[in-house]
């Protein structure tokens, strides 16, 4: 009995093995969607791509067909319309008929667009043509073009993604490979229905990456005849509820039973590993323990002395907790092409490539105060350090982590009409997401530095973006060791103003219409004590519409007017306000399942600053 119990065990364990080996096999999900060219991919070919019609400029057929350069019988033939004046509805999906080709390494349909006023590579990209492409494709593409200093007429080239299918693909009946920017309700059964195509093939055409962290990007959709597009609409919210309820529970089950099964032969996988250890240690002698005790030891000394070799970098600046790399000078000239104006993101930081990675590069005439700073901090919210690098003229070059999708400030006040994919990335979740990642770092500086650091420019265009809208800290040029605790809750307050920009979408700074700072603006509306919560909602984002708790609204407004106390006494501490934030985060993401509409008496009772 002992035996086939054995037995069964270790069929089953060998079991999961294979099954972890074969999920191990398959792509990453968080690879990217692939628009390279391949030895196998026709050098061009006819496919499509989605266009949503938007009012003001987008909504016929004439204004589509020319942002295109496409006829307009080609567009009323592809969406069945009845003729090439037939009026079109506002977000109404269309398909657009384009050439793709490759250009060597990747597939691009190039569409020549003529630029207006306050136009940029940035806006175009996500207004006009939908996320449909990207800004640094446009900047690689127009290398005599400066992106800060477009003028009106000038003809930009917007490389649009699309791909051709390969010869596996249309042995398989893959004709065309359409390109579709994935929206905020999209999942994969919807837009396989929508598209009638298969959800399988959906995933390995876009290395089955993470559709979440798609969103409003364009990815591929592989379809065997051109599909008629029925428009979508929003479920009933019962009926949403109801299905995501369904899916959850299906997912819940499977990973209990799956963990389970883990559970089982972790079991007897340890109950072997301690045999074996008892079985050896027998055989071992105590002498021989010892020697390879000895061994172990003698090794790990020996490496530990090689990694605390110092580095001699500059003249009184060490003990780096990450020592940076040192950089030739020529390195970081050819990184950056001489520092041309194409590679300037702004200011006197320019984009660079070194060893086929993106960095951020940022000229100095005088280093050392910021890189007293840079050696003392190392935190996942503060913008990373990553090397150095002078010249013989006595400039120095840091080198940071890139931040993909730049300063928090391009987000939160976009010079034109944001697209409703920007509103769609910025919502009330991710907003709370980046107060509480900035909260972090400055906490850090403040109670784990010794001693305690001051940032002393805390505002949205030192607030950097990474891929996954993870917020850092940058600009340190302001930064000193902080002498009394009033510099610390300076820093408090310019926190709370930068709380308020959250809120308004507004700059704090600014004067209203009224002839008030906006941040005085909305402390005199919470000071008020009546109907607070319908005039905090006629002063909030208009972008964020309805999608947002009232209650918690209310909450980070009274948090934010107490950091912005005219007596820097009454203004909390940084851990205070880390701690507010991160109970208000985690509330928010338990109530996500109910509408935004409905009052939440949990949000409504908490108030602000509970830690002191």
């Amino acid at each position: 009995m002992l035996f086939s119990v054995h037995s069964l065990l270790l069929v089953f364990f060998l079991f999961i093995l294979f099954c972890t080996s074969y999920i191990s096999t398959q792509p990453t999900a968080d690879a990217d969607t692939d628009f390279s060219c391949s030895s196998d991919s026709p050098v061009s070919c006819e496919t499509y791509l989605t266009f949503r019609a938007r009012p003001p400029d987008y909504l016929s057929v004439g204004s589509i067909s020319d942002l295109f350069g496409v006829s307009r019988l080609s567009i009323a033939k592809s969406n069945h319309l009845s003729s090439e004046d037939e009026l079109l509805k506002a977000n109404q999906l269309l398909l657009v008929p384009i050439d793709c080709n490759c250009n060597g390494s990747r597939y691009f349909s190039n569409v020549t667009y003529q630029i207006k006023k306050d136009d940029s590579f940035y806006l175009v990209s996500i207004t006009a043509f939908e996320n449909l492409t990207n800004f640094l494709l446009v900047q690689d593409m127009n290398p005599t073009l400066v992106p800060n200093k477009l003028n009106i007429g000038d003809e930009v080239v917007f490389p649009l993604l699309c791909r051709c299918p390969n010869k596996a693909l249309r042995d398989k009946g893959i004709k065309y490979l359409i390109t579709y920017v994935w929206q905020p309700a999209d999942d994969i059964l919807s837009v396989s229905s929508m598209f009638n195509a298969s959800p399988a093939d959906i995933l390995v055409e876009n290395n089955y990456r993470n559709f979440t962290a798609a969103l409003c990007l364009p990815v591929l959709i592989p379809v065997s005849e051109l599909p008629v597009l029925v428009q979508a609409y929003p479920f009933p919210a019962g009926t949403r509820r109801a299905r995501q309820r369904h899916i959850l529970s299906a997912i819940v089950g499977t990973i209990v039973a799956f963990l389970i099964c883990m559970f089982f032969s972790l079991v007897f996988y340890i109950h072997r590993s301690c045999r074996k250890k008892m079985m050896l240690e027998r055989n071992l002698s105590n002498s021989e323990f010892a020697d390879i005790i000895k061994m172990k030891k003698t090794s790990m000394d020996e490496k530990f002395e090689l990694k605390i070799i110092p580095d001699k970098l500059l003249p009184g600046v060490s003990g780096y907790l990450d020592k940076p790399i040192i950089y030739d000078e020529k390195v970081i000239t050819e990184a950056t092409k001489n520092f041309s104006e194409r590679y300037r993101i702004g200011g006197s930081v320019y984009k660079a490539m070194i060893n086929g990675q993106v960095f951020a590069v940022k000229k100095f005439h005088d280093v050392t105060e910021e890189l007293k700073i840079l050696q003392r901090v190392n935190h996942a919210n503060l913008v990373k350090l990553i090397g150095i690098s002078t010249d013989n003229d006595g400039k120095c070059f840091l080198v940071y982590e890139y931040a993909e999708n730049d300063s928090l400030d391009k987000w939160l006040f976009p010079k034109s009409p944001p697209s409703s994919c920007s509103v769609a990335l910025l919502t009330w979740t991710r907003r709370l997401s980046i107060a509480l990642d900035v909260a972090n770092g400055l906490q850090y500086m403040h109670e784990h530095s010794r001693p305690s650091i001051v940032h002393g420019d805390i505002r949205t265009t030192n607030i950097l973006l990474n891929s996954k809208f993870k917020a850092k800290i940058c600009n340190f040029a302001t930064a000193r060791s902080a002498t009394s605790s009033l510099l610390l809750k300076a820093d408090v307050f310019a926190f709370g103003v930068f709380l308020f920009e959250l809120l308004s979408g507004r700059k704090g700074m600014e004067i209203s219409k009224k002839g008030e700072i906006v941040w005085k603006e909305i402390r005199g509306v919470l000071e008020t004590g009546k109907n607070v919560e319908e005039r905090l909602a006629s002063w909030m984002d208009s972008s964020l519409k309805s999608f947002y708790p009232i209650g918690g609204a209310l909450i980070l407004a009274n948090l934010a007017a107490v950091c912005t106390s005219e007596k820097s006494s009454a203004r909390p501490s940084m851990t205070e306000i880390v701690f507010n934030l991160s109970f208000l985060t985690q509330s928010t993401s338990e109530m996500e399942e109910r509408s935004w509409t409905e009052p939440d008496e949990s949000l409504r009772s908490i108030s602000p600053v509970v830690g002191r």
